[in-house]
């Protein structure tokens, strides 16, 4: 099956066409397995009826990007696709339930990849989406942002500054390391969402997990959202105003996509035209460590952020027999180094690939054959 992504005329809507794409290629994922026909009851076309709210994708078992949009199914058999927060033009097409058959739009789905349980609704199998069944709760916008605004909210599972400028700190209760976005409340039919994007720079990256506002009393908020564990009501607790002179700040390095290594563009520079610089830098820095035994591979991995900024350095090592192994500290310090101070600092490595393309989280990876710790080589 082939398909013609939209045109998207207006740059604005730019975000929503990455996120588009993305979709896009989970339903590609799913529909590759269309002809398997895995036996598994479909669910039937009165229980799909209705909105269904993002929630997240799963990439792994233990990596999900948030999903910040919306499904409804009309009994008409009209089919909406769209951002909660309004933030793109809504897409129209047709649904259809035709026997053991889903239908969404150009795409069928056979059975098994579609599931339902409770007020959960999967769809596909190698990456499923998950969407929760919307129940409209009435909330009044206006007064729910002046009671929010300005405070410190905790639950057991996350701590919430919401600055008055629009920025927003989340906190691990237990680890207190905590990120920096921005936020907005959304309204979306009577409800009203918590909507959590962006970085410490700026608005416009991914998001993080949307918040349902169910209760709003003087001491406590109540929420639906994802906790990260299950889709559940979360207690906030009010803790503190936020003091003047508060500022969000992340606690240590922080990337500016939400949607961590799935997201990251790679820079493989040892199969690039830098390939010869790369080498040119090693050979320059690095001092060789004459010991006997100190032979293998060494892969180091970093991220550089939209910023030029640099972190999540990894280091693993093998021997000649591909087996795990520790190096001399003297080696491996050295080749860390020399990545920080003249690879990750490189103005190249965040040029976005695009005039029009804005600069993103970048991900680097190199290894190293060494013999008798000497560098012979930097593999592709």
């Amino acid at each position: 099956m082939t398909s013609t992504e939209p045109e998207i005329a207006d740059c604005r809507l730019a975000q929503w066409y990455r996120l588009e794409r993305l979709w896009l290629i989970c339903l590609s994922f799913a529909f590759s397995l269309v002809h398997s026909f895995v036996q598994g009851q479909t669910p039937t076309r009165e229980q799909l009826t209705g909105t269904w709210i993002g929630v997240h994708s799963e990439w792994d078992t233990d990596f999900f990007c948030p999903l910040p949009t919306y499904i409804q199914l009309d009994t008409d058999s009209v089919y909406h696709l769209g951002m909660v927060d309004g933030s793109a033009t809504e897409l129209t097409s047709t649904w259809a339930v035709n026997g053991d058959l889903v239908r969404l739009d150009t795409i069928h789905f056979a059975p098994h990849l579609i599931k339902l349980q409770d007020d959960l609704l999967s769809i596909g199998t190698n990456y499923p989406m998950v969407f929760c069944r919307f129940k409209d709760i009435s909330i009044d916008s206006a007064s729910t942002y002046r009671h929010l605004t300005g405070h410190v909210w905790q639950s057991d599972n996350l701590t919430i500054f919401l600055y008055d400028n629009g920025q927003v700190s989340l906190e691990n209760p237990t680890s207190k390391q905590h990120t920096s976005h921005f936020w907005r409340l959304a309204k979306f039919g009577q409800s009203v969402f918590l909507v959590i994007r962006g970085n410490q720079y700026n608005r416009d990256s991914g998001y993080k997990p949307l918040w349902q506002i169910n209760t709003v009393s003087p001491k406590q908020i109540q929420a639906v959202g994802w906790n990260g564990c299950a889709v559940a009501m979360e207690t906030f607790q009010l803790v503190r105003n936020i003091l003047p002179g508060e500022s969000s700040r992340p606690s240590g390095f922080q990337t500016c996509d939400n949607c961590f290594q799935a997201m990251w563009h790679e820079a493989p520079l040892s199969r690039s035209p830098k390939r010869y610089e790369i080498n040119r830098v090693f050979t320059k820095h690095y001092q060789p460590v004459n010991q006997a035994g100190q032979s293998g591979l060494i892969r180091i991995q970093f991220v550089v952020n939209c910023e030029g900024e640099q972190g999540l350095f990894d280091l693993h090592s093998f021997g000649e027999d591909y087996c795990p192994k520790t190096f001399d500290c003297q080696i491996t310090d050295q080749l860390v180094a020399i990545c920080r101070a003249h690879v990750a600092m490189d103005p190249s490595l965040r040029m976005p690939e695009k005039t029009d393309a804005r600069p993103q989280d970048i991900s680097v990876s190199l290894t190293f054959r060494l013999k008798n710790g000497r560098l012979i080589d930097i593999l592709p």
